[in-house]
C-alpha cells in the first residue's frame, strides 16, 4: 500500500500499452484509456479504508469525485469467466455504503515495481488496447489472460487553489444544480439537508457557476467560493477544478469559504487537495 498513500492523488499507467486511465465524464459512469495525463480526468485520488484487520484501496477521480468499481456478484465474475457480457465492466459509482467492495481493490506490488490491481471479486484490473479506448475490464488471471501491470505515478499537489478555467463556450445544457454553503463539516462528515437549495444552470462553464453561486450566498469576493462533489453519502470531497461535464444530469455542489474556518478544516487538515496535473 506504500504506493498509495492516502488522500493524495496518482496516475495509473498501463505498462503494456502506456496509456493512462481516465474518467469519462460525458456519461460519468465510464473508464477509457487515453495516452494524455494532463488533466484531472486522469488523476485519481487515494481513499484507504481501514477495515477490520487490514485495509482496502478506495480510487476516486479528481474531475467529478466518483469511485472505479467493478461487480462483485457471483454472476459477474462467472460470466467474466466465460467470456459473456457484462460481468468484467469496470464502472464509476458512488459510494453509498462502507465497506463498498465494488469499490475494492488491493494493490499487489511486482518484483519490477509495477503494481497488479486486484478486486475484491478475486479478479484483476485489465487493460487492452482496441484500438477505441475502452479497453478496462476485470477479469480472472489464467495463462491465457495474463495480469496487467499498471504504473503508479504520484502526481505533486498544488499549494493554493488553482485558478479555474478559462471561459471560452457557454454551451446551452440546462442542468439543476443543487447547493449547500458549509463553512465546516460535522463530526460525522455529513451536512445537513435542510441547508440544500436548488436553481437552474445553463452551460458547463465553472467560471461562471461560481459566480452564481457568490450571488446566491451573498459572497463579497467571488474567489472565496470553493465548490466541490462529493460521490454518495460516504464519498470524499473532490474541488471541482474543470468545468461541467457535456450533459444535463443534477449536479450537487457543496461550497466551501476560503479563508474561513471552512478552509481551516478542509484544506489544512489535508481533507481538500489540488493535484498538479500539469507537472512533468
Amino acid at each position: 500500500m506504500e504506493r498509495f498513500q492516502d488522500r493524495h492523488h496518482v496516475w495509473l499507467r498501463s505498462r503494456e500499452h502506456g496509456l493512462y486511465l481516465h474518467a469519462d465524464l460525458a456519461d460519468g459512469s465510464s473508464v477509457y484509456l487515453h495516452p494524455y495525463r494532463a488533466t484531472a480526468r486522469a488523476a485519481w485520488a487515494v481513499h484507504v479504508l481501514h477495515h477490520f484487520d487490514g485495509h482496502m484501496l478506495m480510487l476516486h477521480n479528481a474531475a467529478n469525485g466518483r469511485y472505479l468499481a467493478a461487480s462483485t456478484s457471483p454472476w459477474a465474475a462467472t460470466a467474466a469467466r466465460f467470456g459473456l457480457g457484462g460481468g468484467n465492466r469496470v464502472t464509476l459509482r458512488d459510494l453509498d455504503r462502507l465497506p463498498m467492495f465494488a469499490a475494492g481493490w488491493f494493490p499487489i506490488v511486482s518484483a519490477s515495481g509495477d503494481v497488479l490491481l486486484g478486486h475484491a471479486s478475486d479478479r484483476f484490473l485489465r487493460a487492452i488496447d482496441r484500438g477505441d479506448g475502452n479497453g478496462v475490464t476485470v477479469e480472472v488471471s489464467d495463462s491465457r489472460r495474463p495480469n496487467t501491470p499498471w504504473v503508479v505515478e504520484a502526481i505533486p499537489p498544488i499549494d493554493s487553489i488553482p485558478r479555474l478555467p478559462h471561459l471560452v463556450g457557454i454551451g446551452h445544457i440546462a442542468r439543476a444544480i443543487r447547493f449547500v454553503r458549509a463553512e465546516r463539516a460535522s463530526t460525522d462528515g455529513t451536512f445537513p439537508h435542510v441547508a440544500w437549495a436548488c436553481f437552474e444552470f445553463t452551460g458547463r462553464s465553472l467560471f461562471n457557476l461560481r459566480i452564481e453561486l457568490a450571488r446566491r450566498l451573498n459572497f463579497a469576493v467571488v474567489s472565496d467560493v470553493i465548490m466541490c462533489v462529493r460521490a454518495g453519502l460516504f464519498g470524499r470531497l473532490t474541488p471541482l477544478i474543470t468545468d461541467l461535464p457535456p450533459n444535463n444530469v443534477t449536479m450537487e455542489i457543496i461550497v466551501v469559504t476560503a479563508g474561513t474556518i471552512g478552509e481551516i478544516s478542509f484544506l489544512y487538515a489535508n481533507e481538500l487537495r489540488f493535484p498538479n496535473v500539469g507537472a512533468v
